[in-house]
């Protein structure tokens, strides 16, 4: 019983607080109007995704992909590009690009932390400019999404990197929901001493994208 009391106590202190609603009262022998206004609203949040490579929409995930490039011997140097692997189309390096956002037009960037190095005293490095991007539309289109090719930042061709050359995604009605797709290939203009350059953090291969609303 003294459980039941302090509930009943509790709701007889709280239901003063709720306001009134609007409410009208008419008398009169004729025709009779009254009226009671609700006011709605609508909240929603603020959304940014930026998806390099394999994922979902809307989704995190945090694996980070490989796109590797293996030059045959007899192609060392040779001027002519070479596709490599890794990505998430075709088998080969080609990365899925999906932004959505609803906050105005979205500022897309990458950041490097310099070349591609063997990490070997004295060894050449790959600079970033032979890591060549090329922009499409994805084979097909997501509904919702407008699918056609998004520039690709350049990337910081610095001793010690840092970010690229940003691009703008301009917004249609505030909101951008936009998807492409990026090819990378490798130059392959030097005649590098074998070894692996990149490859880790550590050798200066991580990119890391990023995408940004006011």
């Amino acid at each position: 019983m003294k459980k039941r009391f302090l509930l009943v106590a509790a709701l007889a202190a709280i239901v003063p607080l709720a306001a009134p609603a609007e409410s009208s009262s008419v008398t009169g022998a004729g025709g009779l109007s009254g009226h009671a206004r609700l006011d709605f609203g609508v909240t929603g949040p603020k959304v940014l995704f930026l998806q390099v490579d394999m994922g979902t929409s809307d989704a995190d995930n945090a694996a980070v992909d490989n796109i590797n490039f293996t030059v045959p011997a007899g192609s060392v140097g040779n001027g002519k590009a070479l596709w490599g692997t890794g990505g998430d189309l075709f088998s080969a390096s080609v990365v899925t690009v999906r932004l959505l956002g609803n906050g105005g037009d979205i500022t897309l960037n990458n950041t490097t932390t310099g070349a591609l190095s063997t990490g070997i005293a004295g060894n050449p490095t790959v600079p970033w400019s032979d890591i060549l991007v090329t922009t499409s539309a994805l084979p097909s289109a997501t509904p919702g999404f407008t699918n056609g090719a998004i520039a690709h930042p350049t990337f910081n061709t610095g001793a010690g990197g840092g970010p690229g050359a940003p691009i703008t995604v301009a917004a249609a009605g505030r909101t951008v929901r936009r998807e492409g797709l990026w090819l990378y290939t490798y130059a392959n203009q030097k005649a590098l001493p074998g070894g692996t350059y990149g490859g880790s953090v550590s050798n200066n291969g991580l990119v890391v994208y990023s995408a940004s609303v006011p």
